[in-house]
């Protein structure tokens, strides 16, 4: 099964190589998006503003801030158990305190660090194609070279999301109790929290 799976992810990534960045960008500057700066996006007020990343750019936020792993990201919420009752997941996710622990005064504190899912929204490919999310900047004006800076980033992050599945397929052992607690399963292997 998982050789299979890796497989399937092998041919998905040489699909998402080939995605045309120039036709992808024609498609964001054909929608429109401006970003508003209204944070609602990080915000629990307005949706569900989980951040899911990748163990890359959790070291990229810690280098920025000095903090540890535990200090900003969790375990992605799950119910799935081993025989003696720890709880066993994929990857991590940001922490929060209702908003993202990194909104302060409506202004995001890792910007420059921040994760792909935050640089490319409300944009995101599922399956090779573009998909959005809802957001008040989108229908507003975007210019050529926003549209293709977005799409590249785009195509960067639908990569990086397939080498992390792989990744983390290739590195799964199952769920066998070794630890207490919650581990988590990624790319980089198993940890227990």
């Amino acid at each position: 099964m998982t050789q299979s799976k890796i497989q399937q992810l092998l041919e998905t990534l040489d699909n998402a190589e080939r995605i045309d960045e120039v036709q992808l960008a024609e498609k964001i500057k054909a929608i429109g998006f401006k970003c508003k700066k209204c944070a609602k996006c990080c915000r629990e007020e307005y949706g569900d503003n989980t951040v899911f990343i990748f163990p890359s750019e959790i070291r990229r936020i810690s280098l920025k801030t000095g903090l540890s792993r535990n200090d900003f990201a969790i375990p992605t919420p799950s119910q799935d158990r081993d025989a003696e009752g720890n709880i066993h997941t994929f990857e991590w996710v940001l922490r929060k305190n209702g908003d993202c622990i990194f909104l302060q005064e409506s202004l995001c504190t890792i910007y420059e660090k921040r994760p792909y899912i935050c640089k490319t929204y409300p944009f995101y490919l599922l399956e090779g194609n573009l998909m959005i999310s809802e957001c008040e900047g989108l229908g507003s004006e975007i210019s050529g070279e926003e549209s293709r800076r977005l799409a590249a980033l785009l195509k960067e992050r639908y990569i990086a999301e397939i080498n992390e599945s792989a990744a983390l397929f290739a590195r799964f052992k199952g769920f066998k109790p070794s630890g207490k607690g919650v581990c988590v399963h990624d790319s980089e292997g198993e940890h227990w929290v």
